[in-house]
């Protein structure tokens, strides 16, 4: 997208898409109490059935869509687009959102990811394709051509998933589902915190900063986030793994700790190939109109990857039921008040959320290691024979 627009349209789109990310927090919160019911039930009843919810989520699929619509006129304000149509697109993206969020929470809770992982590719690719043909024939749509991208995208993917869904013998003949209203309430309390300290930096800067520099930052704030999105399938496959060791009264260490080696490794690496080839990065994926955004790849790539840990952790805690998967809301207090009283540039910007993406990581992190590792030692201690065989 970056190639086909400029740095002040890129923004706009960035920003916009920033609602994406923060959307996505109640439909983790969906999912993640979808996985926990049909942990619960597969652990207690058997096969569960997600019918009942499959009906009620595409119910509110649809008010959300229609909610999204009706504040369309305040939201073109606040983030200044030419006009409402770029927004009615992004509205058409919460139905198939929704649902798909539903349906994916049952396939993780039965460990099922192979469908989940084929819908993504065909929507992202889907998505890809549709952005090349709409900024190739003129921009007839302008900035409301990669919003609708993004939403027939996730229409397909959530498409392709209903149908793998209804394939499985347990739709008809399985236990119904229902959630969990307290654990779907924490996830969404939770995964809130994680999706605006994702988010924020890019919308502040589309709110605070000239519309180049905010394209600009959009870049590198884009390019950094591959040291995150590199590793984000790891807590979203570890996640039902940490929720049936919660059921069953066990101890997820072992999950924890190498889920935590491939988020570290995967973000440290790919923090370092961009730190290191800030231009190249930028040549690559943007073009020589990004010409600001080299220097502050190098301070958003370890952003990236420490992002990728807090959301880890974040899923761990949530989990857990702990008071420690809210921490990421301090980051996005921290950030949001000192960026509105000291006015911050773009490297002052970036170097604030780096600082504190990384301070929010280690907070989580510790409280989780030593509580795993304090769970271990004691069900070592009380039951040494039940252990043996596992060791």
């Amino acid at each position: 997208m970056a190639r086909l627009f400029s740095p002040t349209h890129y923004g706009a789109i960035s920003a916009l898409l920033s609602i994406v990310t923060v959307a996505n927090t109640p439909l983790n919160a969906i999912q993640a109490g979808v996985v926990h019911a049909t942990v619960v039930v597969r652990h207690a009843l058997g096969d569960p059935s997600p019918r009942r919810i499959t009906a009620w989520f595409t119910l509110a699929g649809i008010g959300a869509t229609a909610l999204v619509a009706a504040g369309s006129p305040i939201l073109e304000r606040f983030f200044n687009v030419p006009n409402l149509l770029p927004l009615l697109m992004l509205a058409l993206w919460f139905g198939p959102a929704v649902l798909n969020a539903a349906l994916c929470g049952t396939l993780m809770g039965e460990f099922k990811f192979r469908a989940i992982a084929i819908a993504n590719v065909v929507g992202a690719v889907a998505r890809i394709v549709l952005v090349l043909c709409f900024g190739l024939a003129g921009h007839f749509l302008g900035l409301a051509g990669p919003i609708l991208a993004t939403s027939a995208g996730i229409a397909i993917t959530a498409g392709w998933i209903f149908v793998a869904v209804r394939r499985d013998t347990s739709w008809r003949r399985g236990t119904p589902l229902s959630l969990h209203l307290g654990q779907t309430l924490w996830a969404f309390f939770s995964l809130a915190g994680y999706a605006s300290f994702v988010a924020l930096d890019v919308v502040l800067a589309r709110h605070l900063l000239s519309g180049t520099t905010a394209g600009n930052y959009a870049a590198a704030s884009t390019s950094g986030k591959i040291a995150l999105f590199l590793s984000v399938a790891v807590p979203i496959v570890a996640y039902p793994r940490f929720a049936a060791h919660r059921a069953a009264g066990t101890s997820s260490q072992r999950e924890l700790r190498i889920s935590l080696f491939l988020v570290l490794i995967l973000g440290a690496l790919a923090a370092a190939v961009m730190a290191a080839l800030p231009h190249l990065t930028v040549a690559v994926l943007f073009g020589h109109r990004y010409s600001a955004a080299p220097p502050l790849i190098r301070i958003l790539a370890p952003e990236g990857a420490a992002m990728g840990v807090v959301g880890l952790f974040t899923y761990y805690h949530v989990a857990q039921r702990s008071v420690y998967a809210v921490v990421p809301w301090a980051g996005v207090a921290l950030v949001s008040i000192w960026m509105m009283t000291d006015q911050l540039s773009a490297h002052g910007l970036a170097v604030l959320v780096t600082v504190c993406a990384l301070v929010v990581s280690v907070v989580m992190a510790v409280p989780a290691l030593q509580g795993s590792r304090r769970r271990a030692t004691g069900a070592a201690n009380a039951t040494p024979r039940a252990v043996a065989p596992e060791a």
